[in-house]
């Protein structure tokens, strides 16, 4: 019982995406680079770089709506402790947040 609710937290967590940035903006940019030069082949860039096209998609959407400033990485990543990150699960729930 006890496992079964840790491990639904866990995927709780997992999906509020509390994690570090996978990929810096110089990254995001050569793949844009590569995306332009080689005749927007979503399929060969999903290959090359082992890209999900979600993330895909979304890289080149915000290229074209704000240029490179669209693949910024904003701000400093942070690394949040598994108990803050229960914590905000259980306010969620709870209906306790603003």
């Amino acid at each position: 019982m006890i496992k079964a609710r840790y491990f639904y937290l866990y995927k709780l967590i997992v999906r509020c995406r509390f994690f570090i940035a996978k990929y810096n903006t110089l990254f995001k940019q050569q793949v844009i680079e590569f995306y332009i030069q080689n005749g927007k082949n979503y399929s060969l860039i999903r290959k090359h770089f082992q890209l999900d096209s979600r993330t895909l998609r979304h890289w080149i959407n915000q290229f074209n709506h704000s240029r490179i400033n669209g693949l910024a990485v904003l701000g400093k990543t942070r690394n949040y402790s598994l108990k803050f990150k229960l914590n905000v699960i259980q306010t969620v729930k709870n209906g306790q947040f603003l």
